[in-house]
């Protein structure tokens, strides 16, 4: 019979946390989400980013520090979003809205999966696709791909919020 190895010991990773043991520590983690997202409120509903304040996380990147210029966890966000295509001197919405699926969403940040080719640096994203008024983050593209699943990836900044209403 074979025995079952633990790698850590569970008084080095409790198998829970309790608030009220940490609420000093997620006071602080809660505060510091209410700061990061003055400019874009909205990210306060997304249940994904409320799941990741309200719980420890921990990650590490096979990259130097010096290249990782990220200070938030990521987390999946595998839900389809709105785009336009967003003009920063005008600032309105020069496209129709375009379903792309989300990837993956942090504090600061998101990224997302597209059918063609986005030929803007500046993009608005939206989770509000059955609202008629929408909140659109304002997102600055830092990077895309064309992926082996023949669809383009991108990536960037949230910069800040605008309301849009549909009529």
């Amino acid at each position: 019979m074979r025995q079952a190895v633990r790698a850590y010991p569970s008084d080095v990773f409790p198998t829970t946390i309790k608030e009220d043991e940490n609420s000093e520590f997620y006071q602080q983690k809660r505060a510091a989400f209410f700061r990061e997202t003055t400019n874009t409120p909205c990210l306060r509903r997304i249940p994904e980013l409320s799941k990741l304040i309200d719980s420890v996380v921990a990650s590490w990147y096979l990259e130097p520090s010096s290249i990782s210029s990220r200070e938030w966890h990521r987390i999946p966000c595998q839900r389809p979003l709105g785009l336009a295509v967003f003009n920063p001197q005008t600032r309105q919405l020069e496209s129709d809205l375009q379903i792309v699926t989300g990837r993956n969403i942090s504090v600061r940040g998101i990224s997302f999966t597209h059918p063609t080719h986005i030929y803007s640096r500046e993009v608005a994203v939206t989770f509000d696709l059955d609202k008629p008024v929408k909140e659109f983050l304002i997102v600055r593209l830092a990077w895309s791909r064309f992926s082996e699943e023949r669809v383009f990836q991108s990536g960037g900044q949230f910069l800040y919020q605008i309301k849009v209403d549909a009529g």
